[in-house]
């Protein structure tokens, strides 16, 4: 159960991701986030969401290199999160939060072994 859990935060968190790129790129009425983003900065977006959806399918098929691809992601988010404080700093704690999973996997995992 918490594992499932924790995939809809991946989900959700990824998926939103996928508003910067639509800001970006113009599809639709994106009004959750003010500020202007521009297409270099949508790609990135677009880049952060693909990496949180592709870290929570390692996930679910039990690869252990998903945290080197989460890690990525959460790295890109927050520095995407800080060039829209205001409207994206809620953000932050989804990245806490599977951050501090990523730490509790690595020291369960290296115990183990």
């Amino acid at each position: 159960m918490l594992k499932i859990s924790f995939a809809l935060i991946i989900a959700l968190h990824g998926f939103i991701h996928f508003m910067g790129f639509a800001k970006a790129f113009r599809y639709g009425n994106i009004t959750q986030i003010t500020k202007q983003v521009s297409k270099p900065e949508g790609i990135c977006w677009f880049i952060t969401a693909c990496l949180f959806i592709v870290a929570l399918a390692l996930l679910l098929v039990n690869k252990e290199w998903w945290t080197i691809v989460a890690i990525a992601a959460i790295i890109l988010s927050q520095i995407l999160i800080v060039t829209v404080w205001s409207d994206a700093k809620f953000g932050t704690i989804a990245n806490i939060i599977i951050l501090g999973v990523i730490i509790y996997y690595q020291l369960k995992y290296a115990s183990s072994n």
